[in-house]
């Protein structure tokens, strides 16, 4: 069958704009959202007037067996309600819940002071404004749909650049990521096998195993990316997506700035963690095409009013400092949290990246050996910084990298025979370690089907009565002095106690 390339393109970058517009005219000032609105929808038509018909051929049996096995791995995901809701869902329950029943903007007493919602939005704001109306479950099942529409779009993109929409990439994909089986054995020893069964019966994770609890170092296999955090995870694959089939494939990064501006809403970290990439395509097109007024006006003004929105937060008392640090209190040298940073490399990326460049030396396509080199510089250099409790710099900027190291990965197993072969797929085993916890646990937690079960509205709880040791409330919320909420932001509605209403229903009760 012939797909256009062209429609897919359009499609995608209508989905990643899209969330703005309840953003714009729930948050911002209509003075000012209305404008901002016209311009986004100007933005968008731009490209689909100047945008070239690109047809390709999909093999039927490809796309079918490619979506069966994405649609499978999303019903156990967590996302929307769909599998077991692993620990981070707390928070998109939360926030779903509340989007759905409170008034825009969303306000907080926090210590007796009333704050405002700061928090990327993207992800989290579809399924309520399309569902929310008709109560609480219906909006996650908007969350599962919205995160569903993303993952396949991204895994397209992906396909795309890795092997022209083969099925396999996707089977490889879902147990791709770093190896700590090695460290599970080390650590518990002839626990071992009995240690995985507990993770799977109860949920567990294979988190932080590399970093030997010295230094809080984390790659997320792509798995758990999905499984923990799709907020993070689709504009990854989304982002990688675009810059590999804009910036190598089709070689027309004309409008490539404006579509990775827009995803700051869905993750600012991992629009940091792209922005290697998209340097790297921008120097290897040399510039061509993006200096037009989409990119030169529109972005910039879209992009001003979002980070403003997003920066509004203060963030004074997050963890912040270079890796390495003075952790002798606790009788840990300079030396061991070195050795640590170096086994974490080996374990997270020099396992893959080795025979990756053995395989692919003579058989990289136009690009794709400095692409390949950037991958492993910044996986590399992230961990040398720390940012939050639980070390997101590491965690989220990673994303777009370790996403990119997979597809090289595939590809050289795709390339490879014979004994390598079966280097690479003993290494997919063993790297598949965190996927088969995760999604095993969710089978035996869905009963071996896909089970629609979100926590019960009364179970959900307010943002300020979740967060405390684990989310620091400072992470969220913002002081009415921020720029955003001072100049930009509607007049917000009184802040709202714990709103119980019953399933289907809004139970919203503003004081």
């Amino acid at each position: 069958m012939r797909l256009s390339i062209h429609a897919m393109r359009l499609f995608t970058l209508a989905y990643i704009a899209f969330p703005l517009f309840p953003f714009y005219f729930g948050w911002v000032k209509p003075i000012f959202g209305v404008p901002l609105a016209v311009l986004l929808v100007l933005g968008v038509g731009r490209i689909y007037r100047d945008a070239e018909t690109v047809t390709e051929h999909v093999s039927k049996r490809n796309l079918l067996i490619g979506l069966a096995i994405v649609g499978g791995w999303l019903l156990f995901s967590g996302a929307g309600g769909f599998g077991f809701q692993f620990y981070d869902h707390v928070k998109n329950n939360t926030l779903t819940a509340e989007l759905s029943e409170q008034a825009w903007p969303l306000t907080y007493t926090v210590e007796g002071k009333t704050m405002f919602l700061s928090h990327y939005l993207s992800y989290y704001i579809m399924g309520p404004f399309m569902l929310g109306g008709l109560g609480y479950k219906f909006a996650q099942l908007g969350v599962f749909l919205w995160a569903s529409l993303g993952v396949v779009l991204g895994m397209f993109w992906l396909g795309r650049a890795a092997a022209k929409l083969n099925w396999p990439f996707n089977a490889f994909y879902v147990f791709f990521g770093g190896i700590v089986c090695f460290s599970f054995l080390f650590k518990f020893k002839a626990d071992f096998i009995s240690e995985i069964v507990s993770r799977i019966q109860n949920h567990g994770y294979v988190f932080w195993m590399n970093s030997w609890d010295v230094i809080p170092l984390n790659y997320q296999n792509i798995t758990d990316m999905l499984y923990w955090t799709p907020q993070h995870f689709i504009p990854a694959i989304l982002g990688i997506g675009l810059i590999l089939n804009e910036g190598l494939i089709e070689k027309n990064i004309k409008y490539l700035p404006f579509a990775l501006s827009l995803l700051a809403m869905w993750s600012p970290l991992v629009l940091l963690g792209l922005f290697p990439f998209f340097v790297y395509v921008l120097l290897y097109n040399q510039f061509k095409g993006i200096f037009n007024p989409v990119n030169l006006i529109i972005a910039p003004i879209l992009f001003f009013v979002n980070t403003s929105f997003l920066l509004a937060i203060e963030s004074g008392e997050l963890v912040k400092h270079f890796i390495f640090t003075d952790l002798s209190a606790g009788g840990i040298t300079l030396w061991e949290q070195i050795l640590v940073y170096f086994y974490f490399l080996l374990f997270e990326v020099a396992v893959w990246v080795v025979p990756i460049a053995v395989i692919m030396r003579r058989k990289w396509g136009v690009g794709e050996r400095p692409l390949f080199l950037l991958t492993v510089f910044v996986l590399c250099t992230i961990p040398l910084y720390r940012f939050g409790l639980w070390n997101d710099w590491c965690n989220r900027v990673s994303m777009p990298a370790i996403v990119l190291l997979g597809l090289f990965a595939y590809r050289a197993w795709e390339t490879a025979r014979g004994k390598q072969k079966l280097l690479l797929s003993v290494l997919l085993l063993l790297s598949g370690l965190g996927a088969f916890i995760d999604i095993s646990g969710s089978l035996i937690y869905s009963g071996f089907r896909p089970k629609f079960a979100p926590p019960e509205r009364a179970q959900v709880g307010t943002l300020p009565e979740i967060t405390g040791v684990s989310y620091p409330i400072d992470q969220f919320v913002a002081d009415e002095d921020a720029f955003f909420f001072k100049y930009l932001s509607q007049k917000p509605q009184a802040p709202t106690d714990r709103n119980k209403g019953n399933d289907g229903e809004n139970g919203s009760s503003a004081e």
